[in-house]
C-alpha cells in the first residue's frame, strides 16, 4: 500500500534546506526506522502570485512510501515521526505544514484541490475543512500553518498523476551519474520518452546525458524521463535553469 506524504512551506529565503531536500531527508530518515520504504518524492508546482507568501517558487513535495499493510495505526506513527522531523528541522519564520493519506483513499475533491492550487489563490480554512471532511491527516506545525495549503495540494496532485517531477525514487538518483545507459534506466522503472520530432523510440544501449538533472516527471502515474537526440546521444530535455528573478535554481 502507497501513502502520500505532503509537506510544504519549511523554509525561508536563504535557509538550506529547502522544502525539496527536507522532504528526501525525511523519507530516507522514515525508512530508516523501518516505518515504510521510500519509493519517491515528487516536487509540485503550485501558483505563483504576489497574494501567496511562497519563499521562491511555491513548489511543495509529496513523499511516496511503501508499507506492507495498514496495521497498528501504522500510518498515525509515521505521521507523528514525520511531524517530529519536520518540526526539529524547518527553519524559524517558516510556515510548515503536513498531510498523510493512503493513495488508494485519496478523494476526487482533493485531487481537484491540487489542481486547483495551480491556478487560483486558496486558503488554509478551505485546505483543513476539506481534510477534516475527509478525515485525512493534515496538520499545522508552526508559524501561520499555510503549509497545510501546499501538503494537502502536493497529495492531491501526486494522486492524479500527471503533474511534477521527482526529486527521488528508489536508490539515489544523483548517483547515477552525468552519463547514464538507457537500459539502467528502464530498470529502475522509468520509462523514456523522446521528444524530437519524429519521436523515436530510445535505443537500450543509448547514453543519456543527464548533466546532473535527473528529473523524471510524474506522467500517468509513472516516472518518464523526457529525452532528445543531441550529438549522436540523447540528453534530458529538462535542464536545471536558473531563475533571473532571485538567481536561485529550483529546489532539488
Amino acid at each position: 500500500m502507497d501513502l502520500l506524504l505532503g509537506i510544504d512551506d519549511t523554509d525561508i529565503l536563504g535557509h538550506k534546506p529547502g522544502t525539496g531536500r527536507l522532504a528526501r531527508d525525511l523519507g530516507a530518515q522514515l525508512q530508516a526506522e523501518g516505518l515504510a520504504a521510500l519509493t519517491g518524492v515528487v516536487r509540485h508546482q503550485l501558483l505563483v502570485d504576489p497574494r501567496i507568501p511562497y519563499t521562491s517558487h511555491n513548489s511543495p513535495a509529496c513523499v511516496i512510501l511503501r508499507v506492507e499493510t495498514e496495521r497498528d495505526n501504522l500510518a498515525r506513527r509515521i505521521f507523528e515521526a514525520a511531524a517530529g522531523y519536520v518540526v526539529s528541522r524547518y527553519a524559524t519564520g517558516a510556515d510548515p505544514g503536513l498531510c498523510l493519506v493512503p493513495r488508494a483513499t485519496v478523494a476526487p475533491s482533493i485531487i481537484e484541490f491540487g489542481c486547483r492550487a495551480g491556478s487560483e489563490v486558496l486558503t488554509k480554512a478551505a485546505a483543513l475543512e476539506l481534510a477534516r471532511r475527509h478525515d485525512v491527516m493534515l496538520e499545522e506545525l508552526g508559524g501561520t500553518g499555510d503549509g497545510v495549503i501546499g501538503a494537502l495540494a502536493a497529495v492531491g496532485l501526486t494522486a492524479e498523476g500527471n503533474g511534477g517531477r521527482f526529486l527521488e525514487l528508489t536508490g539515489d538518483l544523483r548517483a547515477l551519474g552525468e552519463r547514464v545507459p538507457a537500459s539502467a534506466l528502464r530498470q529502475r522503472g522509468i520509462t523514456l520518452l523522446s521528444m524530437s520530432r519524429n519521436g523515436e523510440v530510445v535505443p537500450s544501449d543509448a547514453l543519456i546525458l543527464a548533466g546532473d538533472w535527473l528529473r523524471p516527471r510524474l506522467i500517468a502515474g509513472k516516472p518518464v524521463l523526457l529525452v532528445e537526440p543531441a550529438d549522436g546521444s540523447w540528453r534530458c530535455f529538462d535542464r536545471k535553469q536558473q531563475h533571473p528573478d532571485d538567481g536561485h535554481t529550483e529546489d532539488a
